[in-house]
């Protein structure tokens, strides 16, 4: 299967497949680092997706707070994740790369898990359905 940047729901797709991995993960060996970069990874896809579908064109970065704010140049109340995206950022990068403090990584994990659910919800029903092949 051949995927475009440009086709919201091969982001979608993606995301998913890493939502569904963290999730796997959680439940059978609990919080771990790279459940939490694969949450923040989900929701990456899920707003670069969405950003695509409104015409934005692709900036490939991994700051889920530039994300939000290029979300919110569409629909202002995506600001309500700022503190998703600011926590999962964080996160992601004190774990990508020895040298920084892991005390705090996935402390929050349950409550961005739950967070992620209603950006999810906020994304999916303001692009239009993928197209029948």
């Amino acid at each position: 299967m051949k995927t475009s940047e440009s086709n919201p729901h091969d982001w979608f797709l993606l995301a998913a497949d890493r939502l569904r991995v963290t999730d796997s993960t959680r439940q059978h060996e609990g919080i771990t680092y790279a459940g939490v970069e694969l949450l923040q990874g989900a929701a990456e896809r899920y707003l670069k997706g969405y950003l695509v579908s409104k015409g934005w064109r692709l900036e490939r970065t991994h700051d889920l707070r530039k994300l939000i704010e290029e979300a919110c140049q569409f629909n202002p109340t995506f600001r309500k994740f700022s503190g998703l995206a600011d926590s999962l950022t964080e996160q992601s990068w004190a774990q990508h790369y020895p040298g920084d403090d892991l005390e705090d990584v996935g402390s929050d994990y349950d409550v961005l898990r739950e967070q992620l659910d209603h950006l999810i919800a906020a994304i999916l029903p303001a692009v239009p359905p993928k197209a029948q092949q």
